[in-house]
């Protein structure tokens, strides 16, 4: 428990995402006393898009006590597109589909609102016998006994403790939208809306499946089709991409605010050469498609003393798996695992890391096999073997593909 002679443990936890909330709502029902900050200045509601949920994820979700009656929407099939939107493949996958703005409220939820802190980032912390003393941006300093670093893939919480660790541009980006159901066309949602679908055209993927509407709206002709398009780019036309109207070039990505509207309107004139017309339709209508740089990197430590690196802080998988957030959850849930079997947070911290860089390198491995298909990062490609099937039938069975890690 988060007890020690009946003393409840402090913990503080930086970063307000849904990393940062599966910590903090698994240490409070272990009896800790928790803190999040993040440093954005604004609620982080409504960011993110859809999200597929896995077996280990769900496991979490019944260990918090949040059932599945209306997470999302459950897609049973799974279809592959040929470039004039016919199906040429298909198979049975049920999987339930969510977003993250849900899961981010679900978890928020859970915890007390005097102890959510926005604009309020990390500074350093500096450890002793005693605990961890955490410096917050606001000038406020507080003493922990265990500090969590769930602060994305650009972690200011890893920058102090693993510096070396930086992570790797993988080559390509991902174009994401997500189009309100009743704004498609009727041949969209008849033959696409309900499933997992999926194009593979040379050196692309694209991608889409059925999430609720805002505010969690299930109704029909509310709800949105999660649209996702992979995309080839090199170093020198990322840059041009990432450079905003003023001319100030953003390092590792750009906010989609700042997005060129050049940017936007060359990769429309591209997409009507080569999508499919229900993908076409669904692009057709996102007022503001945004893209990411696809990073990774796999961690070499998750654990400092006291404190503890979790979900892109610790390490950054391609997106390809669809386990992000089911990672960041079972890294959390694993933490705190090791917690409860020990009083001692170093020593809990010590056990719980092997596992999870075994498992988080997994993951990432696992993402880099299913980039291989772009044709890009060479570097990686030893780690996966030649596909036995089609291309198409081969990606449709692997990626976000539920129990991958047991496969």
């Amino acid at each position: 428990m988060g007890t020690i002679t009946g003393k409840p443990k402090r913990a503080v936890v930086i970063g307000g995402s849904v990393g940062g909330l599966f910590a903090a709502v698994l240490l409070r029902q272990a009896g800790w006393l928790v803190d999040v900050h993040d440093r954005s200045a604004t609620s982080l509601t409504g960011r993110g898009a859809g999200i597929t949920t896995h077996p280990e994820l769900l496991e979490v979700f019944a260990a918090i006590g949040i059932g599945l009656d209306d997470l999302g929407i459950r897609a049973d099939r799974r279809i592959t597109l040929g470039s004039d939107g016919s199906v040429i493949s298909e198979m049975t996958v049920p999987q339930i589909h969510t977003s993250w703005d849900r899961i981010y409220r679900l978890l928020l939820d859970r915890i007390p609102g005097e102890n959510y802190h926005l604009d309020c980032g990390f500074v350093r912390a500096d450890q002793s016998d005693d605990g961890v003393r955490v410096q917050l941006s606001n000038g406020e300093t507080v003493l922990a006994d265990l500090l969590v670093g769930a602060d994305g893939f650009r972690s200011a919480v890893r920058e102090q403790f693993a510096p070396e660790i930086q992570p790797v541009y993988s080559g390509y980006v991902v174009w994401r939208g997500t189009p309100v159901e009743s704004r498609l066309a009727p041949q969209t949602i008849e033959s696409v809306f309900p499933y997992f679908a999926f194009y593979f055209p040379k050196e692309q993927q694209v991608m889409g499946y059925p999430i609720a509407g805002l505010h969690n709206d299930l109704r029909p002709g509310f709800r949105r089709y999660n649209w996702i398009w992979y995309r080839v780019v090199d170093d020198a036309k990322l840059k041009e991409m990432c450079t905003d109207e003023t001319g100030r070039h953003h390092e590792f990505s750009i906010a989609p605010p700042l997005i060129r509207k050049e940017i936007v309107a060359e990769m429309r004139d591209d997409a009507r050469n080569i999508l499919p017309p229900q993908f076409l339709d669904c692009l057709d209508n996102i007022d503001s498609p945004f893209f990411t740089p696809i990073y990774d990197f796999i961690p070499s430590r998750m654990a400092f003393g006291r404190v503890a690196l979790i979900g892109d802080a610790a390490s950054v998988s391609r997106p390809h798996s669809g386990f992000g957030v089911s990672k960041a959850a079972c890294d959390a849930f694993a933490m705190v695992k090791a917690l409860e079997r020990t009083g001692d947070v170093v020593s809990a911290l010590k056990s719980f890391e092997p596992e999870r860089i075994a498992i988080n390198g997994q993951v990432v491995r696992h993402g880099r096999f299913l980039g291989t298909a772009l044709t890009i990062n060479s570097s990686n490609r030893e780690e996966s073997k030649a596909p036995e099937l089609p291309v198409h039938e081969h990606m449709m069975r692997h990626l976000a593909m539920p129990n991958f890690l047991h496969a």
